[in-house]
């Protein structure tokens, strides 16, 4: 059953109609140059003018031409049916994958309340509930500011505030932000800066960078496995290397990790909150900044590195030095 579901797949139909429609072509051509002489000896006959050679070639020139338009046409629908089924699909495991990540938290944080409200807790307990509470609101807070920004951040018409800013003190600011997410995982965090680098940025969407590629990291790596983040500079660009020891991807996965919604599905990672919009979204904002965005893993197991490379700008330090700015 299976095969023969397989077999009316729209692609093979789409390549069915395309070979038949150029089998048909090749036949009505081959037909017509065959015949073509008899029914011109026949018109010389009865009429001498009603076969034209200009007439002849004519016919065949509006025959093929027809012909083409039709295989356009149903190529054209077959791209545009694909299309739609792709963001059916999407939109049903956005669904999907957004009412999970919304619904958990709101039962975690419901939970909790009733708890409080309904039993006597010790001072301890209720300090320990507060903390998993405000945990489970930046976890909505997260989520909703990626969906809003899905929407947003359209590199032709987005807006940025970009202002002189010294990386490795602002990555410091981002790492310190994320203490208790580490402090949960137990993940050792490791920052090495090779060399220190003065970029224009906005601040704001490239905090949203970090921290998505940050919370991949601690998500997708199991409890005590550690995290480096590297900054090199290559070229004219400042390259920040995200390294951890997760649970890797395919070359497959490589390839679709920073498309709209896209989730790596496996046994380990079905259970991983997410709704497949933060690598999206930072790549967009990357973009925007005139830099790249990158992946790269040698396999499953073992691990993977996202690699950010932002345009020095030339001018950047010398106007940090001048108004003592750069943080």
């Amino acid at each position: 059953m299976s095969k023969l579901k397989a077999l009316f797949h729209p692609i093979f139909i789409f390549v069915g109609v395309q070979v038949a429609w150029i089998v048909l072509m090749a036949v009505w051509i081959n037909w017509y140059l065959k015949n073509s002489r008899k029914f011109q000896e026949f018109a010389q006959k009865i009429r001498p003018d009603l076969f034209a050679d200009e007439f002849n070639w004519l016919i065949l020139l509006e025959g093929c031409l027809l012909m083409l338009i039709i295989l356009a046409g149903v190529y054209i629908i077959f791209v545009y049916w694909n299309k739609q089924a792709r963001l059916n699909r999407l939109q049903s495991n956005f669904v999907s994958s957004v009412s999970h990540e919304l619904k958990s938290p709101l039962a975690s944080i419901q939970l909790y309340l009733e708890t409080m409200k309904y039993q006597k807790v010790s001072k301890e307990e209720s300090e320990e509930f507060v903390e998993m509470m405000l945990a489970d609101t930046e976890r909505l807070g997260s989520l909703i500011n990626n969906i809003l920004a899905s929407s947003k951040y359209d590199p032709k018409n987005m807006q940025l505030q970009c202002q002189p800013v010294k990386l490795g003190s602002f990555l410091g600011e981002v790492v310190e932000g994320l203490k208790r997410q580490f402090e949960e995982k137990n993940c050792e965090v490791k920052l090495e800066i090779q060399e220190d680098c003065v970029l224009l940025l906005d601040k704001r969407a490239m905090q949203m960078v970090f921290n998505n590629l940050i919370g991949n990291a601690l998500r997708y790596s199991p409890v005590g496995a550690s995290l480096t983040i590297r900054v090199r500079k290559k070229k004219k660009f400042c390259e920040i290397d995200f390294i951890d020891r997760g649970m890797g991807l395919t070359k497959k996965d490589m390839k679709k990790i920073f498309r709209k919604f896209y989730r790596v599905t496996n046994k380990k990672s079905q259970n991983i909150e997410g709704a497949g919009l933060g690598l999206f979204i930072s790549k967009e904002i990357v973009r925007t900044h005139k830099g790249q965005m990158r992946v790269f893993s040698e396999g499953p197991g073992k691990g993977s590195v996202f690699t950010v490379a932002l345009p020095m700008d030339k001018n950047s330090k010398l106007k940090t030095a001048a108004n003592g700015e750069g943080e």
